[in-house]
């Protein structure tokens, strides 16, 4: 029980740590587009500001997948099979698990928005912000998503190792 918990915490701080490196690496896309570009980020209607953004995005999931995969697989995950060749078949099953997780954000997120809709019609301001069905919704998928994207890693990305011994 003490790994596990050592683990989700490792897991959630790694998680921290990927929200900063990502936030930055999008944030990093559109601070050079403007410095040496001269890209107008006041202008959303360009072409320029789309190709800066649509960069940002992709940018922004790579690093933070490789991030994520890195601490994951070294500091998280400590117990996952290390064996010659493993990297590479958990980086494709890392890939394919957070694209998972994506689509069942964007699934949670829509069918929760519908369906809040109907209940909802004076959304609530908590400290300043409007707690809309789409902001909701979106909070809900978040905290699915993050599980779903633990429950992945832990049992099919990071296994353990098969053992060779039978006795084990």
């Amino acid at each position: 029980m003490k790994r596990v918990r050592r683990e989700i915490v490792a897991y959630c701080g790694f998680g921290i740590v990927t929200i900063v490196v990502g936030l930055a690496t999008y944030l990093g896309v559109f601070a050079v587009s403007e410095y040496l570009l001269h890209v107008s980020m006041e202008d959303k209607t360009t072409t320029a500001y789309t190709v800066t953004y649509i960069t940002a995005q992709l940018l922004q999931w790579l690093v933070v997948l490789f991030t994520t995969f890195y601490t994951n697989r070294k500091w998280v995950f400590t117990e996952a099979d290390r064996s010659k060749g493993s990297m590479g078949r958990q980086l494709v099953l890392f890939a394919g698990s957070r694209v998972a997780s994506f689509l069942l954000d964007l699934g949670v997120t829509y069918a929760c928005t519908l369906l809040l809709a109907l209940w909802i019609t004076t959304p609530p301001v908590i400290v300043g912000v409007e707690l809309t069905p789409g902001t909701i919704a979106k909070l809900v998928a978040a905290v699915l998503v993050i599980i779903a994207n633990y429950v992945l890693s832990k049992l099919l990305v990071f296994r353990k190792a098969k053992s060779s011994d039978p006795e084990a």
